[in-house]
């Protein structure tokens, strides 16, 4: 009777321990079963070229940044011209910080070389890189010159007869200059100058190149000269209610040719098959658009908010900000590809007061400049 009463006492003890037990051996027989079936298991990637077709285009030349340079000064920038891959050479204030200086920087160490003082705030590059034009005020402090500058001898060749503060090369040896109320031809090699036509009249021109005779309203954006064919240049003009890009042909300066007519034109460029790679606002859309001049028809590349962007110089390749929807600049670079976009990526956000980007064969530099400080930005590709 004892005994019986012992095994009645535990036997709801007994019970648990019997199923707790068939719990362990069927979670152990599960893991067995797990591991039987996963053994000589693996990952294997099949090359697309198993398949008769690619669910996706995959980009063999995507963007891979190899070196990023950022150099912080403690001094604004005013102008940007890139000479190679580490020497740009830069407009700043000089060392009274009453005036302006071109000094050459070196980026590897961050030093300044002094190339002329008491200059105006224009720098122009010839095409082979090797020869500056600036204009530079006499001691009197009052009367402008426009000289050449070696940079390979380190020394100013010739002064110009030529009082132009804008200057767009048309070709190795000419450039078509602004002097604030004239354009002038300007040889570098002969030093000859060549007086073509006044403000006033290519706004005559433009106004009637528009279809109307009345010039009120009619804002030529100087600052936008741009070279297309050989001796002949496009101007961009804002107008009433839209802006328009005309065409000159430098050896007939008695007509101008409306070129392309939209909306709004912030920026464009001229690419070597004639076509036009223009950012604004066109049929109420912001973005990145290319001009078929054939066709003269507008392609939306890339819609939003886009500014300061730059053209690689074999067209390949283009940089631009974008505003995101934090209201943050993004700076892309994308691939232009038979008049399409390709592996647009963001590379760098929130550079602020950006005032030059420009393209150095695989070097993208970018300055951004406020009252007394600056940065330099160069993304090598």
């Amino acid at each position: 009777m004892k005994r019986g009463n012992l095994l009645g006492n535990y036997r709801q003890y007994i019970i648990l321990g019997l199923l707790l037990l068939v719990f362990i051996l069927g979670f152990y027989g599960l893991g067995s079963i797990y591991a039987l079936s996963s053994i000589g298991s693996r990952t294997v990637v099949l090359k697309n070229s198993q398949f008769s077709t690619s669910l996706t285009s995959i980009n063999t030349e995507a963007f891979e940044i190899k070196a990023v340079t950022k150099l912080t000064n403690d001094y604004p920038l005013y102008d940007l011209q890139v000479r190679d891959h580490n020497n740009v050479i830069i407009n700043v204030p000089d060392h009274s910080f009453s005036g302006l200086k071109i000094a050459e920087l070196h980026l590897d160490n961050n030093q300044l070389s002094d190339i002329a003082e008491n200059v105006g705030n224009d720098i122009t590059l010839t095409p082979d890189a090797k020869q500056l034009i600036y204009t530079k005020s006499d001691y009197s402090g009052e009367n402008l010159r426009t000289y050449v500058y070696s940079l390979q001898l380190n020394k100013e060749l010739k002064q110009l007869k030529d009082y132009s503060y804008l200057r767009v090369f048309i070709d190795h040896e000419r450039y078509l200059g602004f002097s604030g109320s004239a354009f002038a031809l300007t040889n570098v090699t002969t030093g000859k100058v060549q007086q073509l036509f006044t403000y006033d009249r290519l706004l005559q021109l433009i106004a009637a190149g528009s279809g109307s005779d009345n010039q009120n309203g009619i804002t030529i954006r100087l600052d936008l000269i741009r070279k297309a064919e050989q001796n002949k240049v496009y101007f961009l003009a804002d107008l009433n209610s839209s802006s328009a890009i005309f065409e000159m042909d430098l050896k007939n300066t008695n007509k101008v040719k409306l070129v392309a007519q939209g909306q709004q034109i912030n920026q464009f460029m001229v690419m070597k098959n004639g076509n036009l790679l223009l950012q604004g606002k066109v049929e109420n859309t912001d973005g990145l658009f290319l001009y078929n001049q054939a066709a003269g028809q507008f392609k939306l590349l890339q819609e939003g908010m886009i500014t300061n962007y730059a053209l690689q110089s074999d067209e390949s390749r283009i940089a631009y900000f974008m505003v995101n929807n934090n209201q943050m600049w993004d700076l892309h670079t994308v691939y232009l590809d038979n008049g399409s976009l390709d592996s647009d990526t963001v590379i760098y956000r929130n550079i602020h007061s950006v005032q030059t980007m420009k393209w150095h064969q695989d070097d993208l530099f970018i300055i951004s400049s406020q009252l007394s400080k600056s940065e330099i930005y160069r993304f090598t590709f």
